[in-house]
């Protein structure tokens, strides 16, 4: 794990967060996005995470996986990368609610990218929801099919995340 929080600014919304796996440390969270709180709390449970990393949303310094939306080519900023101990690599976006319909066409682009690197980078992932969209007590689920079968409160298409 590396000491790298300090190189970003932090505004007052955000405090340290303990989260031992992250590689940012001290992790500084801005709590406004439950589905990410409640994954960041699965993700420190699991004995097969070596490390994880809060990606960005903005700007050519985060990580991104392009996807098509309205014929317009666009940078998707997918929330997770996930090390496993087993060395593969997990790309997750955690959703919830509707947000979930919302991101037909960022599932896409992720599902090419997968299936474009994924084999020769060990890498694995997808759209990752809680089937208790309010308390996020439920199980983690993980979507890799087609955007156009993703819909808000229907987990029959998708797998339990088991990690």
């Amino acid at each position: 794990m590396c000491a790298r929080s300090a190189l970003k600014n932090f505004g007052s919304d955000y405090s340290a967060l303990g989260a031992k796996l992250s590689v940012m440390q001290p992790f500084y969270y801005d709590h406004r996005w439950k589905p990410e709180k409640a994954f960041i709390d699965f993700l420190g449970k699991s004995k097969n995470v070596e490390w994880w990393f809060k990606n960005g949303d903005r700007d050519a310094t985060y990580f991104t996986v392009p996807y098509e939306e309205n014929e317009e080519w666009k940078p998707f900023y997918v929330d997770f990368i996930v090390k496993f101990k087993d060395g593969r690599i997990g790309l997750f976006d955690t959703k919830s609610g509707r947000t979930i319909q919302d991101a037909r066409e960022k599932s896409d682009g992720l599902q090419a990218y997968l299936k474009k690197y994924g084999k020769k980078k060990n890498l694995f992932g997808g759209i990752v929801a809680n089937t208790d969209s309010k308390n996020f007590n439920g199980r983690w689920m993980l979507y890799t099919g087609a955007g156009t079968d993703l819909a808000v409160g229907d987990f029959s298409n998708w797998e339990i995340l088991e990690i």
